[in-house]
């Protein structure tokens, strides 16, 4: 299992950034996960899952700032960026 550095290192952004964006993941899943275990078998693991339902279709914004999170997450729109490729791994980071 990855760091939160060793995230950040891979996927040439800030250790910060890869915090927040774990410490976002885990709010708008508090938020969402219920309804979303029905669908648990369209995806190859759970990480994927929450991946995908938290980082599509605005739902990291959206219900990060219900919780008070004022993160400027428009690092996540970088050209090239695999953003699914950096939720997984953020998902699964350790904190360092």
């Amino acid at each position: 299992m990855a760091t939160t550095q060793e995230v950040a290192e891979q996927f040439n952004i800030t250790p910060e950034q890869v915090k927040d964006l774990k410490q976002g993941m885990a709010t708008t899943w508090s938020h969402i996960s219920g309804d979303c275990y029905e669908f648990a078998h369209c995806y190859d693991s759970e990480t994927e899952m929450i991946a995908e339902m938290t980082l599509d279709a605005g739902r990291l914004e959206a219900y990060s700032k219900i919780d008070g999170m004022e993160t400027d997450w428009s690092f996540l729109d970088t050209k090239g960026l695999d953003v699914m490729a950096l939720g997984e791994a953020t998902w699964e980071a350790r904190y360092a």
